[in-house]
């Protein structure tokens, strides 16, 4: 019998540096097949009350076959916005790679600082 079940995958960029462009690559286990939403976190030591631009993520899913995402962080939510799961409806090849590029935008209050980006995924069992 097959179950799916909801699971959630890090995928961590440290030690950012100012103006600084880094490569992603992070490979989906085999029983992976859609991922249905997701979420950034930005780690910015010693930020006041205000809104900081970090950068820009752009990522590639199923081995540079689609690019559903395309997006600019925020050290935390806009305001009036809480921290909640964005749609996402793509669908996942098992064992593929997610690919793309995260780009600091020269403006953090503090560096270096980490990123995390969180997929929502449906994987299945058996």
């Amino acid at each position: 019998m097959t179950t799916e079940r909801s699971k959630c995958f890090i995928i961590l960029i440290d030690k950012i540096q100012s103006g600084e462009v880094r490569k992603i690559s992070f490979k989906f286990p085999i029983n992976v097949k859609h991922c249905k939403g997701f979420i950034f976190s930005g780690n910015e030591a010693g930020q006041a009350n205000n809104n900081y631009v970090l950068g820009n993520i752009s990522l590639l899913f199923n081995n540079r076959k689609s690019h559903p995402l395309h997006y600019t962080i925020h050290s935390k939510p806009l305001p009036g916005k809480k921290w909640k799961l964005l749609k996402l409806a793509e669908a996942v090849e098992g064992s593929s790679f997610v690919q793309g590029y995260y780009v600091d935008s020269g403006i953090a209050t503090s560096y270096p600082y980490t990123i995390r980006i969180y997929l929502n995924c449906i994987t299945t069992n058996g």
